[in-house]
């Protein structure tokens, strides 16, 4: 039954692939692509022979994010294995990330994941094993390396409830990839769960946690830069309340508070997590009476209150050089993005109760004491409560910091379950 679902989707792939197709034609995203044939000899698998790096460790990731997250681990396979690495991704941004990480041989997009696209790619790199990063489960693309011999595993695998739901319709397909597996590394019990019920093997499964985790740093590289900031604005005697990562409705929020957080001393920095909308930010400001400046002018008004820190690559290092902390994500319904940013740099967290894609960090600084939940009603008289109890924000930020160092590990207990069944097969 697993095999003629394989295949089912093999035959609906082209009438999928002609709708896509014809969505990009109509799209204004075709000129954001400047090297479009390449990318589409990726996609199609049209690399020429030799093209592609042989006998490599094949990684799979989606994009960015699981790019940067699996670092250390790439280093740590490398030297385990003494093999090149081969990774794919399934955006050109990943793929550019990937380019700077000089552990990684080569770097391409994934093929489109129609059999004898991803057979063709399996043929071309014969890969020595393959590791699939989160939920980057692709039928074909683990088919093709299964019928090649190529032994395959999950690595810092996840899935949600609601994915897991939608996949049952199609569990004989799920129960014939995932029982080929040779081990799935999971970052927390709940998904090694719902791996189970699509027919991944108890035996065959770790509970690893995060690897993201152990790229936490509480020395940011741009911490001086950041002292600096905070030096210019006149803020160093002053409560400093870092935003990180921030949506519309939770910048509403903030907008207001800020009258009563100013009359407070209360200074805040938040940064949005979309910075093509700084534009629409700048005419909301402009709306408001406060002074406000934006990182990026590098010039700030007297008496500023709030700053916007509309450039990449600052986020943790003002996090350093705040007193408190609000991660976004969480009261905007997006799930919350990083709570153990601020955490390992021994900052109380306050979050929103939509943080499904980190519950484990969320209940785990929740019980702590090292986070606060925090929702439209409250969120302003939390800020001006804490800022006026230094002893309990102290003892707070403590726990914080003892959470987030909690969580790291992950790399080196993969490493552990890669050795094990390595020892097994020779």
């Amino acid at each position: 039954m697993g095999k003629f679902l394989l295949l089912l989707t093999n035959l609906a792939f082209p009438f999928a692939a002609l709708g896509v197709l014809l969505g990009f034609v109509f799209s204004a995203r075709r000129r954001v692509l400047k090297h479009l044939w390449q990318e589409l000899k990726e996609r199609f698998a049209l690399e020429p022979s030799g093209s592609v790096v042989q006998g490599a460790l094949w990684i799979h990731c989606a994009s960015v994010g699981e790019v940067k997250s699996v670092a250390g681990l790439i280093k740590e396979l490398k030297r385990f294995y003494r093999k090149e690495i081969l990774l794919t991704t399934s955006t050109a941004a990943g793929k550019a990330e990937a380019q700077k990480n000089p552990d990684i041989a080569q770097s391409l997009l994934v093929p489109l994941d129609f059999y004898p696209f991803a057979y063709r790619f399996v043929r071309l790199a014969r890969p020595f094993r393959l590791f699939v990063v989160e939920r980057e489960i692709w039928p074909n693309m683990l088919a093709a390396a299964q019928r090649a011999g190529v032994p395959v595993s999950l690595v810092n695998a996840r899935i949600s409830q609601k994915s897991t739901r939608a996949y049952k319709y199609i569990r004989p397909l799920f129960r014939t990839l995932l029982g080929k597996l040779f081990w799935a590394a999971m970052q927390d019990q709940d998904g090694a769960v719902r791996y189970q019920s699509l027919g991944l093997p108890a035996e065959r499964t770790f509970i690893c946690g995060n690897v993201k985790y152990d790229t936490l740093s509480d020395k940011p590289a741009r911490l001086a830069e950041a002292k600096q900031l905070i030096k210019q604005l006149g803020w160093e005697k002053d409560f400093v309340l870092v935003c990180g990562s921030t949506h519309p409705a939770e910048e509403e929020l903030i907008l207001k508070a800020l009258p009563e957080w100013a009359a407070a001393d209360i200074k805040v920095i938040f940064a949005p997590r979309h910075l093509e909308r700084c534009a629409e930010i700048k005419n909301r400001l402009a709306e408001q009476s406060l002074p406000y400046g934006f990182l990026s002018e590098g010039k700030y008004p007297s008496s500023c209150a709030l700053l916007c820190a509309d450039t990449m690559g600052m986020l943790q290092s003002l996090y350093a050089v705040g007193r408190l902390a609000f991660v976004g994500g969480s009261i905007a319904p997006r799930g919350a993005h990083n709570l153990l940013e601020p955490a390992i740099l021994q900052k109380v967290v306050l979050f929103g109760k939509s943080f499904y894609n980190t519950p484990d960090t969320a209940h785990a600084l929740l019980l702590s004491g090292g986070g606060i939940l925090v929702d439209e009603l409250n969120l302003k008289d939390t800020v001006l409560r804490l800022c006026k109890d230094e002893a309990a924000l102290d003892n707070m930020a403590a726990k914080a910091r003892q959470t987030a160092l909690s969580f790291k590990g992950a790399t080196q207990k993969i490493m552990e379950v890669v050795k094990t069944y390595e020892r097994k097969t020779t």
